[in-house]
């Protein structure tokens, strides 16, 4: 699916444990999201580290300290989160990781056009408040 979207699995990480920490007032420790998303701790650390170099979240060692997000999760695009991670979407023009058409012009480049300007649309306009809705309702974040 990341090949399609463009998003890869250090950036779903990466917002699923935003989305947690917004759930919980926040802040998160890297272990308690790492378990509950089913990652390893150490890989989630890194992440989570690298967002801390981004400025997007800040981390607070010892003894109750984790991760804390630097602004509202209604301020914080899932865009913002893949740029600081992924750099820019990477555009598509064909359906196929090298492209197979013959003539310059793909038969799918209008198709691909369109779902990246929406996949755009909607990265810019989702903030991490909005995902963490979602455990929210589930009632266990």
């Amino acid at each position: 699916m990341d090949r399609v979207v463009g998003i890869s699995d250090r950036t779903s990480a990466a917002l699923h444990t935003l989305a947690l920490a917004a759930c919980n007032g926040g802040t998160i420790a890297a272990n308690v999201a790492a378990e509950r998303l089913g990652l390893s701790p150490t890989y989630l650390a890194k992440i989570l580290q690298n967002l801390v170099g981004k400025g997007i979240i800040a981390s607070t060692r010892g003894i109750g300290g984790g991760f804390s997000l630097r602004r509202p999760a209604c301020e914080m695009t899932c865009m913002e989160v893949l740029d600081a991670l992924d750099g820019p979407l990477p555009s598509r023009y064909c359906l196929f990781e090298h492209a197979v058409c013959i003539t310059k012009t793909c038969a799918f480049k209008p198709l691909c056009n369109d779902i990246e300007a929406k996949l755009k649309a909607a990265l810019t306009t989702t903030t991490v408040a909005d995902l963490s809705r979602s455990f929210a309702r589930e009632g266990n974040a």
